[in-house]
């Protein structure tokens, strides 16, 4: 091994010293450039190359995870703007979840952990201030696992305890919430975060707690009047029943008429008005007699019938009858029955609900349909571009008709409660969107232009460097061509003896001839011509073979000539 090198540093060391000064400065120059790449690649490929680590971190996380890859002695890197740190690649997988192992929050918020370390000389007040950053804490946590809040703040106000009722005041908080870009929360998850603080607190109130944003918008309506609560709970009531019915019947049209070609808006009117009726009912065909008291007289009496003068003398009882005389009788039978009767009764009692629909309305627009034009062989009639021409053509009458019959049954409409549905065909207007596709187009044809000709340049500059600058320099540095090499050997005895004597060929001495002591000038002359032949076919044997051939076919042709 230790030969081979010795060899090439020799042939360099020779090649070089074979070389002038103007070629001797280009060769140093250019092997400095190759070592400055050479050790440039290798430099690059040796760099640490860092990845992410967490990203959108505030000041007291980035400082709590510098801390602990500081203590492990894990190189780290920060952004500009201090919220992500990278450490190297091959470590970010097993890091993350060291750092999941230890349990390090990196919310920026202390929870429950804060009484992990106490000391017994800690005084009521500092137990109750951690008491309060612990919940807070916790808050914050949890509103984190809420899809699309990137951070949150909890404020919690607990008054101080009054022996007095009149001077006792409900606690309050304050909730500040980043989104992620993008986000806006919905009226029933700013709700849904009141509820969760006002729960985790006692005897705090939905409406105690303020929901702003990361620029100081307020989110929550925080209605503390009854009244004005139930105004807006009804409204939302009724935006829910809107929203219900338009969506019902944009679905089952749409799947006719197409999608984006019905527009539908309803508008549903409840009654809030509360109504408790009773109502008995008696079933008499299954009465049952319960008691039954019967009462009867019967009495037989008679008399003369009146007689003799006109007076009082003659009606006076005791007074015999005169023989012969009528006799007028008086005979009574009276029976009295009391009966009493269980009848079955029923009795119900309905509570009308607050919120019953009194009337519904409903306006509904529908498009039309666009049909291809035929022609007058029956086949659709084709543009500029290829495609069929389209027209518009409206509903019929029959077909507005079952749309109608359709929504009505879809959304319950009655005539008792008077509810209207109006349904109309009118022609949608259509955006003119060519004039924007045609943008699209031609941004996207000059980005394709542009990386195409940036991409021809690069190869082309390449290319050039290659031929122009690279391709003469190592064709100037080795110019040791046959050419080249037939202008400097000797060509006489006189010129080999001054090569020999001055050395001027570097690296051919092995392939010259050795001048004897005794000379032979023809010998000498001879050799140099057949190794000059020698080299010549070695350089080019298909050369020398055609020759070979074409002096045997001459020689045979003078032959025949002969």
């Amino acid at each position: 091994m230790q030969d081979i090198f010795e060899k090439i540093y020799r042939n360099l060391k020779e090649f070089f010293l074979g070389l002038d000064v103007p070629k001797r400065i280009a060769f140093i120059f250019m092997s400095a450039v190759i070592v400055a790449t050479m050790i440039g690649i290798v430099v690059w490929a040796s760099k640490t190359r860092y990845d992410v680590l967490y990203t959108d971190l505030n000041k007291d996380d980035g400082r709590k995870i510098a801390i602990l890859l500081e203590e492990k002695k894990i190189p780290y890197q920060f952004s500009d703007d201090g919220k992500t740190i990278s450490i190297p690649e091959d470590m970010v997988g097993v890091w993350r979840l060291e750092i999941a192992k230890l349990g390090t929050s990196f919310s920026g918020t202390v929870g429950y952990e804060v009484f992990d370390k106490q000391s017994f000389g800690t005084t009521s007040f500092v137990q109750k201030v951690n008491k309060q950053r612990a919940l807070e804490g916790e808050l914050v946590k949890t509103i984190m696992y809420i899809q699309g809040v990137k951070r949150a703040r909890v404020h919690i106000s607990i008054p101080e305890s009054s022996p007095f009722v009149a001077e006792k005041k409900a606690p309050s908080a304050s909730v500040v919430l980043e989104l992620n870009p993008g986000v806006a929360l919905t009226l029933a998850e700013i709700k849904g975060v009141q509820s969760l603080v006002s729960s985790s607190v006692e005897e705090m109130r939905s409406e105690s707690v303020v929901v702003l944003d990361d620029r100081g918008k307020k989110l929550s309506e925080n209605i503390g009047d009854g009244m004005t609560a139930a105004t807006a709970n009804r409204m939302a009531l009724e935006a829910q029943y809107n929203q219900k019915y338009e969506n019902q019947i944009q679905e089952i049209l749409s799947k006719v008429v197409g999608d984006g070609k019905i527009v539908a808006k309803v508008t549903v009117e409840l009654d809030y008005s509360e109504a408790v009726s009773t109502e008995t009912s008696y079933d008499s065909e299954n009465a049952v007699v319960v008691s039954e008291v019967k009462n009867s007289q019967k009495l037989v009496g008679s008399r003369p019938s009146p007689q003799g003068m006109v007076g009082a003398r003659s009606n006076l009882p005791g007074e015999e009858p005169q023989p012969g005389a009528a006799e007028t009788r008086n005979n009574v039978d009276k029976e009295l029955a009391t009966r009493n009767y269980n009848v079955p009764t029923k009795v119900t009692q309905s509570k009308k609900p607050a919120a019953s629909i009194k009337a519904v309305s409903a306006a509904v627009m529908i498009d039309g349909k666009r049909i291809p034009v035929l022609g007058e062989d029956g086949t659709p009639q084709l543009d500029k571009n290829g495609n069929p021409i389209m027209k518009y053509e409206k509903w019929s009458e029959a077909d507005l008709q079952n749309f109608a019959q359709i929504v009505s049954s879809t959304i319950g409409l009655a005539d008792k409660r008077g509810d209207k549905l109006v349904i109309k065909n009118m022609e949608f207007a259509k955006e003119d969107m060519s004039v924007a596709d045609a943008m699209l187009r031609e941004q996207a044809n000059r980005e394709l232009i542009r990386n195409i000709v940036k991409y021809l340049a690069v190869g082309l500059t390449i290319s050039l460097f290659f031929f122009l600058v690279v391709r003469p320099f190592i064709q100037w540095i080795t110019d040791n061509t046959i050419e080249t090499v037939e202008d400097f050997l000797p060509k006489t005895l006189e010129e080999l003896e001054k090569v020999q004597a001055n050395q001027r060929l570097p690296g051919l001495e092995d392939a010259l001839p050795q001048i004897e002591e005794k000379l032979n000038p023809e010998k000498i002359e001879g050799n140099m011509l057949r190794e000059k032949i020698i080299a010549l076919v070695e350089n080019n044997p298909g050369k020398a073979a055609q020759i070979i051939h074409e002096m045997i076919h001459a020689n045979e042709s003078d032959k025949q000539i002969a």
